[in-house]
């Protein structure tokens, strides 16, 4: 129901037209003709009749940093694996000045300014992982907390574009020299970490994590519970691997490799170092034993089974890099 209500003064008179609907706050507003405040309060009534009146008072009322807050408050971060990487992000996006904007006022204009001070600081990708990362936030605003935005301003920022997927990979004679200088670690660990790695396309966190509990040795299996994407998988292990995993050590704590992430990354620092290998991360292991397992002859739905790739893109872009070489002894042996 709308009603206009005329205010006296000294010298004028003004009109506040009132609307009030059941389900919804009172809409209350001033004007100085009567007939805008007419107008005013029926296209307020057609809204709402219409179901088109979105109400973006709680919105006005919070800045960005405020729905930040809220969403690590309510730990809707954790349903996901990297979810200390997000405490870490939103930690950061809190001291900058983006976070004091308000929420209806959020448009891409302060998004754009955002982007051009933190590439001061950090890559493209890294900087399309922080607007990704406001993107999920607005958008658990809107659909889970009921908070009306006219739209998520993420979306029309354009992301910027990343350098090409990493592709390095050891050939024979740096491998060799790699397991080598393992072999005169320090660490006992690590040689069978990599050649471990190199079996199963294993990530390293799964890789620290892994327990004799999650091995099943009859059926040749192993099921790791916790992944990066956030759901359990269950992978095959060939025999080399079977025989890695016998020979290590059994612990009270079930761990099969007990070292930390650091620890890991100093020994194999110092082990390129002595193999005299450059531009090589433990994580690209991961690509070696993806192509490895190419050559080998599985298909790719086989390879996802091993990697945990949810779809055949990435591994194939990213995590694929097959041996011309190799390929063409195959082909001569063939009689191709």
């Amino acid at each position: 129901m709308a009603f206009i209500k005329r205010k006296k003064y000294k010298t004028k008179s003004s009109y506040q037209a009132i609307v009030r609907r059941r389900g919804h706050r009172t809409f209350v507003k001033s004007f100085e003709k009567k007939t805008d405040a007419l107008k005013w309060s029926r296209a307020v009534e057609r809204k709402l009749d219409t179901g088109d009146y979105a109400d973006y008072s709680e919105a006005s009322k919070l800045l960005l940093g405020d729905i930040f807050k809220r969403y690590i408050s309510e730990n809707k971060h954790r349903k996901l694996r990297s979810w200390k990487m997000y405490e870490f992000r939103i930690k950061i996006l809190l001291k900058d000045t983006v976070s004091d904007i308000n929420l209806l006022r959020l448009s891409s204009k302060h998004l754009a300014e955002f982007r051009d001070r933190k590439l001061l600081e950090v890559g493209n990708a890294t900087f399309n992982k922080y607007l990704s990362l406001i993107s999920v936030v607005v958008d658990t605003a809107m659909q889970d907390w009921g908070i009306y935005l006219p739209l998520n301003p993420c979306r029309l920022v354009k992301r910027e574009k990343e350098p090409n997927p990493r592709d390095r990979v050891l050939n024979d004679t740096e491998y060799s020299r790699l397991l080598q200088a393992c072999s005169k670690s320090n660490n006992k660990y690590l040689k069978p970490m990599i050649l471990f790695a190199m079996e199963t396309a294993i990530r390293k966190g799964e890789l620290l994590q892994l327990r004799y509990v999650n091995i099943n040795f009859d059926k040749r299996t192993l099921l790791i519970p916790f992944t990066k994407i956030g759901k359990p998988r269950t992978i095959p292990l060939s025999q080399k691997a079977i025989d890695i995993l016998r020979s290590m050590p059994r612990r009270l704590d079930g761990k099969v490799f007990p070292l930390t992430v650091d620890s890991l990354r100093s020994s194999f620092k110092i082990a390129k170092q002595k193999a005299r290998i450059e531009g090589f991360r433990f994580h690209d292991i991961r690509r070696m034993s993806c192509s490895s397992l190419f050559e080998r002859g599985f298909s790719i739905p086989e390879v996802q089974v091993f990697s945990g790739h949810r779809t055949s893109a990435i591994l194939l872009s990213t995590y694929t890099k097959l041996d011309a070489e190799k390929i063409a002894t195959k082909l001569r042996e063939s009689g191709q």
